[in-house]
């Protein structure tokens, strides 16, 4: 396994603010396949860190993945609540398992982190575990500095559209 061209502490905050990536669907750095580890690190980092530090909600999840992670997410996330958009977890597999591993996933729990409440959250590792033409599969751990909690998670990129996107997470915890 490759590590991204360092790690990103939760110390380093002193960066200059960069375009958030919310604001756009199209990042000209980002408009060829394939993705590449750098690249893809990157804009994992940017994206995650402003959509969590800027409160984004589900318009900013919807940006930044593709819309049958969208809606999977969606449903995963709804599962078992006592609401109208709520499915029960055999629902949730049924409607899913031909596409997402859904024993990979914490249901009831939101986009990225399985915590309801966050404090900073920044991206500090990135590492790749497969690349090919179509998609780029990354080791990523997500810190939330104020409550020192590490989240684990597998994230497949897939250039849609010129973007890329988030088609896939793997969460360990």
């Amino acid at each position: 396994l490759f590590l991204c061209i360092g790690f990103f502490s939760c110390q380093n905050n002193n960066q200059q603010k960069k375009q958030d990536p919310l604001d756009t669907l199209a990042n000209i750095d980002f408009d060829k396949g394939p993705i590449g580890k750098e690249a893809g690190c990157k804009w994992l980092k940017d994206s995650i860190e402003s959509y969590f530090n800027n409160n984004a909600g589900l318009e900013g999840m919807q940006v930044l993945t593709t819309p049958d992670y969208y809606n999977f997410k969606l449903d995963a996330m709804n599962t078992g609540l006592d609401i109208d958009s709520s499915i029960t977890e055999f629902e949730l597999r049924q409607k899913w398992k031909s596409k997402f591993d859904i024993d990979s996933i914490s249901l009831g729990h939101g986009f990225l982190i399985s915590a309801q409440d966050w404090g900073k959250i920044q991206v500090s590792g990135c590492e790749l575990l497969n690349e090919n033409a179509q998609e780029l599969d990354l080791k990523v751990i997500i810190s939330d500095c104020q409550f020192q909690t590490d989240y684990h998670r597998d994230i497949k990129l897939v250039m849609e559209n010129n973007q890329i996107k988030i088609a896939n997470v793997k969460e360990y915890d």
